[in-house]
């Protein structure tokens, strides 16, 4: 019987282990590290002595001051975090040149060239987890499996601190409830439970298209190491300076709007999906503010990036009566696919997909919005755009 071959490891309440690891006095507290209990932000790690409070991490760190108002709060060191990620993965190399790299504290590795090093795929991983510990000081969860989507569900049956192998990875995963399942969002979530599933293997009988192409090809199927499916970038944005500053708003969302239709197309173009966008401003007085939100899953659809951006502006004007002199928008959390296409209308989608199309062939001013056309009047247009005074694009 072939054993599991894709290992993932991560390393629990990372920033918070680190801090008790250069402070032993913290053992056994609720830390929490994002900032203070008082200040705006969000929690970035809680432990999980903070964690059965309630406390998690992206929560307002006055909620988590509330829930957990004797939790030890630090502002965290993230150079230091950084350096320990960085030995963290050189113990890993050392015991598999494949190593992809997740996050700051995760990553996948591929055991199936070792069988000739140890007993087993599960024995190496116990190697790897007592050399990490040791070297680093930090405890780390593992989970073993066929498949990168495997493992990690694996790892969190393992967690705090232990090791779990999916041996019958298929089995596993069809009799999970749909809530374990990474990539699959809130509202989807609902939609399904509605409509009577449960549980991951029903999929497979009642809605047998979405087994196919959003579970079936994350699990195993007898293959080899899975590839990393991920952007080369992270982010993209579009900006411009205007050439006077503009306190008229039906001017100032022209020019946001041409600059989300430009990242669009681009993403449509180059098979992206963005999952969370930002919007950014400056006003006469040089002061630069930004806000951001997650989409509601990651897309490439103009309708949806769009509709964010106005919400994004909107609370970004409120802050000055100042005009502004830049708008700019960013799209960030970039994937080349989606491991479970939320359960609702991609009419949007197909939408922006044509529009594409139409201006591949014909040119990206063949097709515009009303509001996009507002900005003829003041620049140049030509056929592959509008030539603003001082555009500009980053990756």
């Amino acid at each position: 019987m072939k054993t599991p071959f894709v290992l993932h490891i991560d390393i629990d309440a990372f920033f918070a282990s680190v801090e008790v690891l250069l402070n032993p006095a913290l053992k056994g507290k609720p830390v929490i590290i994002g900032g203070m209990p008082d200040e705006r932000g969000v929690v970035s790690t809680a432990s999980y002595e903070a964690r059965k409070y309630g406390v998690h991490s992206g929560m307002a760190l006055r909620t988590a001051g509330q829930k957990c108002p004797q939790g030890i709060f630090l502002r965290g060191r993230f150079q230091l975090y950084s350096e320990t990620s960085k030995r963290f993965m050189d113990v890993l190399r050392r015991f598999s040149p494949r190593v992809d790299v997740a996050s700051i504290d995760e990553a996948y590795m591929d055991l199936s060239g070792t069988r000739y090093l140890y007993p087993s795929t599960l024995d190496m991983a116990q190697a790897i987890k007592i050399a990490v510990e040791k070297e680093i000081g930090i405890k780390v969860s593992m989970g073993l499996g066929y498949s990168r989507m495997g493992a990690k569900i694996a790892t969190g049956v393992a967690k705090p601190g232990g090791i779990f192998a999916l041996w019958d990875e298929v089995t596993f995963i069809s009799n999970l409830k749909l809530e374990r399942i990474p990539g699959l969002g809130k509202h989807t979530l609902l939609i399904l439970q509605g409509m009577g599933v449960k549980r991951v293997g029903e999929l497979q009988t009642v809605y047998p298209s979405i087994w196919a192409g959003h579970i079936a090809p994350h699990i195993y199927n007898g293959g080899t190491y899975p590839e990393p499916r991920a952007a080369k970038t992270k982010s993209f944005s579009r900006e411009t300076t205007f050439p006077e500053d503009i306190s008229d708003p039906e001017m100032i969302k022209s020019h946001l709007s041409y600059l989300v239709d430009r990242l669009s197309v681009y993403l449509v173009e180059n098979k992206y999906y963005a999952g969370r966008i930002e919007v950014k401003v400056r006003f006469s007085d040089f002061s630069t503010h930004t806000r951001r939100m997650a989409l509601e899953f990651p897309t490439y659809s103009f309708r949806s990036m769009w509709q964010q951006s106005l919400h994004l502006l909107g609370e970004l004007l409120k802050k000055k009566t100042l005009p502004l002199r830049l708008v700019g928008v960013k799209v960030e959390d970039i994937t080349l696919r989606r491991d479970i296409l939320p359960f609702v209308s991609l009419k949007n989608e197909k939408v922006s997909s044509g529009i594409s199309d139409i201006k591949k062939r014909f040119g990206f001013t063949s097709i515009f919005t009303g509001r996009e056309m507002m900005l003829e009047k003041i620049y140049p247009v030509e056929r592959d755009g509008i030539v603003l005074k001082t555009a500009s694009l980053t990756k």
